[in-house]
């Protein structure tokens, strides 16, 4: 019989992250507010549903112990993947994928 497991997490690497969490979607919020809908602040795109949940957070300068609004970038999970894996730079709202914040998603 094979056996699953559950990952489990410590109490305070949970407040960390719901910490997080609430930054994020406070960040997508303000965006949606600003500009109609929840966008991607690197392709300009929005989100398929307009879901501000499923929109990644990116910590502008990559420290994860810096869980600010000002270190939050909002993106989808594809556009996170190619800064993070590219080790690009970015800022708010520099929609440095497609600059085009009422367009549809690119591909990135």
């Amino acid at each position: 019989m094979k056996r699953s497991y559950i990952k489990r997490v410590s109490k305070k690497q949970q407040i960390k992250l719901n910490k997080w969490r609430a930054i994020t979607l406070e960040r997508a919020t303000y965006l949606a507010e600003k500009y109609g809908y929840a966008l991607c602040e690197y392709c300009g795109g929005a989100e398929g549903g307009h879901e501000l949940t499923s929109f990644d957070g990116h910590h502008i300068d990559k420290n994860r112990r810096n869980n600010t609004q000002e270190n939050c970038y909002i993106c989808h999970r594809i556009c996170h993947g190619k800064i993070t894996d590219e080790n690009l730079l970015v800022t708010h709202e520099d929609f440095q994928g497609g600059n085009n914040p009422l367009g549809f998603h690119k591909e990135v």
